[in-house]
């Protein structure tokens, strides 16, 4: 994944849109995205910051791996679909 833009670019954008200048200019000056900008404009309108969101380095388990055995041995013929299915996840998840 790539790196986040600075803090300070994105007050810069966002002061140089509040202060009327075009999305055009802007993508121009700063060299970024359309979509780039809107999403900074709509964070900005949301929430009165543009600071990225926390990135996790990891997600969280939807079941246990207690959980997983206790299936395996109730259950020792399930194929890893079923299991996934029982789990409410992807297969690549059991």
């Amino acid at each position: 994944m790539a790196k986040a833009y600075s803090n300070d670019l994105r007050e810069r954008v966002i002061k140089s849109y509040e202060s009327g200048i075009s999305k055009g200019e802007i993508l121009n000056i700063f060299i970024i995205s359309l979509d780039t900008l809107n999403r900074w404009i709509r964070k900005y309108k949301e929430t009165g910051s543009v600071e990225p969101y926390k990135r996790t380095k990891y997600r969280a388990k939807k079941f246990s791996d207690e959980a997983l055995l206790e299936h395996v041995l109730k259950n020792p013929s399930a194929t890893l679909e079923e299991r996934a299915m029982f789990f409410s996840v992807k297969h690549q998840s059991v």
